[in-house]
């Protein structure tokens, strides 16, 4: 266990890389490094960092999981969606190749909602992951991170993120 002080040296380290990552626009990157994303106000990230697309663009669903592709669209359909504005990619090895680039400057594309998925991508970019580098706003659509603690997609946060975005008119 560390002495008060030497605590106080690393909170104030710690204050001191959040300051300087917040004058350099690069707070939400590292937040999202130390896994603490959460903690940003939700108006400060919805200021439209993101591309502009068609309003009936597709909705791209990416990410492992164990609801099946025939469930979630029949959230879709039950939501009054047309299903082929839908594209999904929900397996771990398809993500790992998932062409991440043709999303970027693609006003086709509305929003893509994204689950748990491997952080060593061929769209990660520069970024810490391909989710990181989408949400950095260089000419990705809107990305919406289903799941609390951790990304993951379930039937229930699923519908709510589409029904979020529908109360808003977005798509």
């Amino acid at each position: 266990m560390l002495d008060i002080e030497r605590l106080e040296d690393i909170i104030d380290a710690v204050t001191e890389k959040i300051y300087l990552a917040n004058r350099t626009g690069k707070l939400e990157s590292l937040l999202d490094g130390w896994g603490l994303r959460d903690l940003m106000d939700n108006d400060a990230l919805s200021s439209n960092d993101f591309y502009d697309t068609h309003k009936d663009g597709k909705i791209v669903v990416l990410g492992s999981s164990q609801v099946k592709e025939h469930d979630l669209l029949g959230i879709v359909k039950n939501l009054g969606f047309d299903k082929e504005r839908f594209e999904f990619c929900l397996e771990y090895k398809e993500i790992v190749s998932y062409p991440f680039s043709k999303l970027q400057y693609n006003p086709n594309y509305r929003l893509v909602i994204v689950g748990a998925m491997p952080h060593s991508t061929a769209g990660k970019g520069y970024s810490s992951s391909a989710i990181a580098d989408m949400e950095k706003g260089n000419g990705y659509p809107k990305v919406i991170r289903l799941g609390s603690n951790e990304l993951k997609i379930t039937k229930t946060n699923f519908k709510k993120a589409l029904q979020e975005q529908q109360a808003i008119d977005y798509i």
